[in-house]
């Protein structure tokens, strides 16, 4: 969730419980605790936020959505300077390695407990719906552009790769809490020849 359409003081609140939410849960931390920590009034975080569970909200949808972004960006640019099939393949093959790693345990569970959060919660609902749209149709655009370039095959749904490519990030989190773990090479090599086998149009 980019912060820009929020006023200075509303990206200082957000960046005040982002630092928190990372030795904290959402339910543990005080309207007290934020304004102390930012040094901001309590008038000024009830004109910028509904409550401070909307503040909580925001952030959540922000530490959600922040990484993501970091993913397309720099998705856009490996796929935006693949030229040949084998180039692109390449390009996915990094995607794969650095979005799938063990140390990103925590981050898969935070968004995985944000969509727990949102079933019964509308508000946040409403945010994380909107976010996810957001990403999804930025990931979905990137793809259809390499379909048109002709290194995707040309029957396959822009919009189910987007949806698959953000949900094999999620599903392996099912492998962070087994006892009998799948390695990191065999979950990426398994990923990588979905991508080569059913993506690229050689």
């Amino acid at each position: 969730m980019p912060l820009r359409h929020l006023h200075p003081t509303g990206i200082e609140l957000v960046k005040t419980v982002d630092q928190l939410l990372d030795l904290k849960r959402a339910d543990e931390i005080t309207s007290e605790e934020v304004l102390k920590e930012s040094g901001i009034s309590k008038g000024s975080l009830y004109h910028h936020f509904v409550d401070l569970p909307d503040l909580i909200e925001t952030t959540l949808i922000y530490r959600y959505s922040k990484w993501i972004d970091l993913s397309i960006q720099r998705m856009s640019g490996l796929l935006n300077t693949a030229k040949t099939p084998k180039a692109l393949k390449e390009a996915l093959f990094q995607i794969t390695f650095a979005t799938q790693k063990d140390s990103l345990k925590n981050m898969r569970i935070e968004r995985a407990r944000i969509f727990a959060e949102a079933q019964n919660n509308q508000r946040l609902s409403d945010k994380l719906i909107a976010e996810t749209e957001r990403m999804t149709t930025s990931i979905e655009d990137l793809v259809r552009e390499v379909i048109d370039r002709k290194l995707f095959k040309p029957n396959l749904n822009a919009r189910a790769i987007a949806v698959f490519i953000q949900a094999y990030t999620m599903g392996v989190l099912v492998n962070d809490f087994t006892n009998n773990k799948v390695s990191y090479e065999d979950w990426t090599t398994l990923i990588n020849q979905i991508i080569g086998e059913v993506f690229i149009n050689d």
